[in-house]
């Protein structure tokens, strides 16, 4: 497939061999093992992952699950996402272990508009490959990304009691810009803090 960020032609499945395109530095989308993954791999979301990702999304606590507009735990939407993804709106980067997936961050970004300059960060892990560094590791990639797509700004917003997720924005640079108070419900219907969360980019200063 052709890559939307460098525009070669390479290999997104895991544990295949990685190619480099033109001008010699890996494509943001290729990466490297992360902190506290033996051999994982970084690569982009692509129709043959959606079993993995269903696996993955189905085993997250209720809490991460708040975020989605649809049942992740029904394999036919996990599919649709998989099989029909638009890379202009979302960039979901998936993190592997063999074919298992570990975690999960997405890029979403509006090509036109007012908001075109700013694009908002979703990160999951999976629970047993927390306080790893594993998500530290995948902010670090997203920014990379940012700063390759001359983003000014990345906006992440995380329920209150997802302290870890927290910490590991604001390791990455990220700073409180507001918590809303009550203004989020969980899949059961309980009211939730929202914090949200700026990391300004090199963009910014051009």
């Amino acid at each position: 497939m052709n890559c939307p960020i460098c525009g070669a032609e390479h290999s997104s499945a895991p544990n295949r061999e990685r190619s480099t395109p033109a001008g010699g530095r890996l494509c943001p989308y290729q990466g490297g093992p992360y902190a506290g993954l033996r051999a994982g791999h970084d690569h982009l979301l692509v129709p043959e992952d959606a079993d993995g990702l269903w696996n993955f999304l189905t085993r997250l606590p209720e809490i991460d699950k708040s975020h989605f507009h649809e049942d992740v735990d029904r394999r036919e939407v996990v599919e649709r996402w998989a099989t029909s993804i638009d890379y202009d709106a979302a960039l979901p980067i998936l993190a592997t272990q063999g074919r298992r997936v570990a975690g999960s961050v997405t890029l979403y970004r509006n090509r036109t508009g007012w908001k075109q300059r700013v694009g908002i960060v979703r990160i999951l892990i999976a629970s047993d490959f927390r306080h790893k560094g594993l998500g530290t590791a995948m902010i670090r990639e997203i920014r990379h990304l940012g700063e390759k797509l001359a983003l000014n700004y990345l906006l992440a917003e995380v329920i209150e009691e997802q302290q870890a997720a927290v910490r590991a924005l604001e390791r990455m640079g990220f700073e409180k810009a507001a918590v809303y108070r009550n203004f989020v419900n969980d899949r059961k219907g309980d009211l939730h803090n929202l914090v949200v969360l700026l990391h300004p980019l090199s963009g910014l200063k051009k």
